[in-house]
């Protein structure tokens, strides 16, 4: 069964890591085990080392990723021999494609394969691997690709496991590439999404430029003349080279028994064929020739950005953790950093130093943003390079190298604490070549690090030998990608099952009742004055404590909390410069930061609970003698200038917005925002008189961590000025929805995108009565929900619309019993398909499908997602305090699951009649006009046309 067997556990005590066992099975695959049972699920994953590297400029690692999701020989068809036929004149056809260049001749071509692909479709069982992992207690479906590796990961119930073992193997062991005309659109539409993005072609020039000649050089999604011109023979050679078992790894975090488990990932796992993939000759990059230069188009003008980029090290390196300190010694979580200076100055208006690494090569560089206006590059960059060479020359205390690694420490600790992020880890580790124990080795590395080994790495790294990269005003042209003009591949067996599901249907399944949090047991709450409550949950793995403080006002009702939270972090107190006070927290390995929300307020505090006395005598401090400095305003209004200037270069803001616009009117978070003139206007007083406003408003405390509550409640009473907190909270902050009694659609011109964001909105009545609230959680998930949704198969899987869809019924908070709630759709869509999907989204709304079968699918999407998402220890507290919030004393999620057992389509129809038939559909959409023809979208509404100022203040 198995070669080789060992675990790890922590050297260091302190950090508390939990066990890995690794295996590898007979046939070469890795397997990885760590046992949690602080959370009801288990997070699996696949890891295959082949990524975009391996396949530079073709998109087909990522292309293949996709295809994973069509099924196999056994699952997602009807009659796999029959569709095979057509599936070998399909991938016949395409490599014909690939070799023709006559337009005409590609255009008959492409005719062919859509006819064979509706042949085909016939067979077809869509979408089947996705519900069958939703039945068998699956959610959080996904896959992604980089340049190393592609990872198949989601997150399901215990006692599947069985189920979920034989479906992830099976997907790897013969999987078919139906579908393939429709998805390859999907990718087009993922594409024009990423090039719309700000900055999105930037960074493929600049990782062009960086990593020439090397395979990262290219970006993951592939070119556009290589996504028109796929081979699915070179598709399936990928697989066959690399999906192999020796090529990937199994990995599992969560709540089962190791050694159960094993002969069924055994079972089901040494059915992979084994082999060695093929090794790639590494490619080794030149080092730059001294100062090299070059210059990036960038759509936003006045404001000024370069950045300096070095070779860094591999994922593997030996000098990884040491040039992580230097780094840190640069910027830094508490602000105290050579670079965190020059801001807090105002002396740059932004600087970071990045370390990032692949398996071949890193990224070390510092990107810049000189002060607007003033400020020349030369001087900028001059800036930087003193502050570099104060961490090559030593010019740092010991205390504050101490103090790195102390918060080195913590943030190795702190992504050990739950089953997602320890998932992650050890799926990046495999990745990388590397074990649990070097992990662990690592860690233990930090307190070995010297400060003469941080002094080498940085004059080794941060050489004389750099490329300089300098930001111009303009804009890069985007690929054109016009919509097919062939027909969309609908399957009829939707909602079919294969052999293979049924025979699924057929393995035991052992009841397992949700688990449901206690709100007494699992988290302590206690009443320290009548408008604070505290609640503390026990920490199991680590020392590390955080508190957080969340004041029930936030930037809905105080719009100046936006500007207050970033001031907040600039600022020292009476006795304490801002310098002194964060290397102090610093120094005990705490950190203080600040956040906001529409409706909270929230001072974070994290820290080792033997030094909580110290932190909270600091935080203490601040809290009542933070001092006021007008210079540094400064920073926030020029950030002010560059998110303005930045905001409307992004469809998905300004869409955003509009939306906002339509469903509150003048109550948008984006008209309630202070302007840059009221920002301008700004003194610090009048801000730490907000801060004085927002520590008297009603507040809750969440402490995590190992002491107990009764210290707690002391030292937080010693230092915290809780008398003061006087005023009871209105958050949730009340919006009232607008009105429409026409169909209309809102539309604001974005001319340099290349895709359209739209959305549909419909305002519903009060819906007060427990089983329409639970039918509009039904209907959600059944609409717009999932991949199994209407609006997912229709738009996206059937016909290709968007890469984007989602849609959703919104209710009101329960302290706004008697409001409307609302109903809100969404979808991305290359701009000469906008009508095209908008006319299917607007016939599911207007007439929606009823499809009984799919209930209980609905049903059990939401049994899965109470019990996979029960919450980590420290979140547990906040999860309890926004049920009271809602009213409840207890989980609401027990009564929901007896209520929904007994639901059925009726159920889910009578809300959509009751809340969303018939009504005014109200559209909002951002797009490029010029390819939208404006005379059919006024048969959805009458056009209204919005300039950007009047949805942005």
């Amino acid at each position: 069964m198995v070669f080789a067997c060992c675990s790890y556990q922590s050297q260091a005590e302190d950090l508390n890591a939990l066990k890995v066992k690794e295996y590898r099975l007979e046939n070469g695959l890795t397997v990885w085990l760590n046992e949690d049972h602080s959370q009801p699920k288990v997070f699996g994953a696949v890891v295959v080392k082949a990524g975009a590297k391996d396949c530079p400029d073709t998109g087909i690692a990522h292309y293949f990723e996709h295809m994973m999701f069509k099924g196999t020989d056994r699952i997602g068809t009807l009659d796999y021999e029959s569709e095979k036929v057509l599936l070998d004149s399909i991938a016949m056809k395409y490599d014909e494609l690939a070799m023709t260049e006559d337009t005409a001749a590609r255009a008959r071509l492409q005719k062919e394969i859509n006819e064979l692909s509706i042949r085909s479709s016939e067979y077809v069982i869509p979408n089947e691997f996705n519900r069958l992992i939703n039945r068998f207690g699956g959610s959080g479906l996904n896959a992604a690709t980089s340049y190393d590796a592609t990872i198949y990961f989601n997150t399901f119930s215990p006692q599947y496991m069985v189920q979920w073992a034989e479906i992830n193997s099976e997907r790897l062991i013969n999987p078919v590439f139906r579908l393939f005309q429709s998805e390859l659109e999907t990718v087009y539409e993922e594409k024009n999404m990423y090039g719309d993005f700000i900055g999105g072609q930037v960074m493929d020039t600049l990782m062009a430029r960086y990593f020439g000649p090397h395979p990262y050089a290219y970006p993951i999604i592939g070119s556009t003349k290589n996504l028109k011109n796929p081979r699915l023979t070179e598709m399936h050679k990928f697989f066959e080279d690399y999906y192999v078992a020796s090529n990937m790894a199994l990995i599992l975090s969560g709540d089962f028994d190791a050694q159960q488990v094993m002969p069924i990932l055994e079972k089901a796992f040494s059915r992979i064929r084994s082999g060695n993939a093929p090794k790639q000759e590494k490619v080794m990059l030149p080092p730059f020739n001294g100062r090299e230069t070059m210059k990036v188009k960038f759509p936003i003008p006045f404001i000024k950005a370069m950045g300096l980029g070095f070779r860094g090290v591999s994922a593997n390196h030996e000098d990884q953790v040491a040039l992580n300190i230097a780094v840190n010694l640069l910027n830094n979580a508490n602000g105290t950093g050579y670079l965190d200076k020059l801001m807090v100055e105002h002396k740059l208006m932004g600087a970071l130093a990045i370390n990032e690494s692949m398996n071949e090569a890193g990224i070390l560089a510092v990107a810049i943003m000189p002060k607007l206006l003033i400020q020349s590059y030369s001087s900028a960059e001059k800036m930087v390079w003193d502050e570099i060479n104060r961490v090559k020359n030593g010019d740092f205390s010991d205390e504050m190298f101490n103090s790195l690694k102390l918060e080195q420490k913590r943030q190795y600790a702190s992504s050990l604490e739950n089953i997602d992020s320890r998932a992650t880890v050890m799926m990046n580790l495999f990745s990388q070549g590397k074990s649990w124990n070097d992990y662990l080795n690592e860690v233990a590395r930090i307190e070995s690090i010297t400060k003469e080994d941080v002094v080498r790495v940085a004059q080794k790294y941060f050489s004389n030998n750099y490329l300089c990269v300098t930001k111009s005003t303009g804009k890069y042209p985007k690929d054109n990608l016009p919509k097919p003009a062939f027909s969309p591949v609908v399957p009829r067996n939707a909602d079919a099952s294969s052999s293979y599901a049924k025979q699924l249907e057929k393995i035991p399944e052992q009841q397992v009742a949700p688990r449901i949090i206690d709100f007494e047991k699992d988290v302590k709450t206690s009443k320290l004055t009548p408008l604070v409550t505290l609640y503390t949950t026990p920490n199991p793995l680590n020392d590390i404590f955080t508190l957080n403080i969340s004041y029930g006002i936030g930037a809905l009702e105080q719009p100046e909390l936006m500007q207050l939270t970033n001031y907040l972090q600039l600022l020292g107190t009476e006795s304490l410069s801002f310098e002194q006070f964060r290397s102090r927290l610093q120094s005990i390995g705490s950190t203080l930061a600040f956040d906001v929300t529409p409706d909270a307020f929230v001072m974070k505090v994290t820290g080792f609970d033997n030094h909580i006395d110290e932190t909270m005598e600091l935080v203490g401090d601040f809290i009542r003698h933070a001092k006021a400095d007008d210079k540094k305003l400064r920073q926030i209004v020029d950030d002010a200038k560059v998110s303005e200037k930045a905001f409307f270069k992004s469809g998905d803001n300004v869409a955003s917005a509009l939306l906002e616009q339509v469903k509150y009117g003048d109550q948008s978070r984006y008209l309630r925002k202070l302007s840059l003139s009221q920002i301008k206007k700004l003194k610090g007083k009048d801000l730490l008189a907000v801060y004085g406003k927002v520590r008297s408003v009603q507040c809750d405390l969440h402490y995590c961590g190992t002491l107990p509550v009764e210290k707690v409640i002391g030292t937080i009473r010693q230092h915290l000025p809780l008398e003061r907190t006087t005023i009871a909270s209105n958050s949730p902050y009340y919006r009232e929805l607008k009105q429409y009694d026409k169909p209309t659609v809102f539309f604001v011109d974005m001319p340099d995108m290349a895709q359209s964001i739209v959305y549909a909105y419909i305002k519903g009545d009060p819906v007060d009565d427990k089983t329409s609230r639970h039918a509009s959680r039904l209907f959600s998930v059944y609409f717009g929900g999932d991949m199994s949704s209407l609006m997912f198969q229709e738009i996206r899987e059937f016909r290709s619309f968007a890469y984007r869809t989602s849609g959703r019924y919104q209710l009101p908070n329960h302290a706004h019993k008697g409001t409307a709630g609302s109903f809100t759709a969404m979808l991305s869509t290359q701009s000469d398909k906008t009508l095209d999907a908008l006319s299917v989204l607007d016939s599911l709304i207007r007439e929606m499908p009823l499809k009984p079968e799919r209930v209980e699918a609905v049903k059990q999407t939401l049994v899965n997602r109470i019990n996979n998402d029960y919450p980590p220890f420290r979140n547990l507290s906040e999860k309890v305090a926004s049920a009271c919030m809602e009213g409840f004393d207890h989980d609401p999620a027990e009564e929901f699951l007896r209520d929904i057992a007994t639901m059925d389509m009726q159920d889910i129809f009578r809300f959509y009649r009751e809340q969303i038939c018939g009504r005014p559909v109200v559209y909002v959409i951002a797009g490029n006009r010029k390819r939208i023809d404006m005379k059919k979208l006024a048969e959805y509404g009458t056009i209204v046309k919005v300039k950007k100022k009047e949805i942005y203040k």
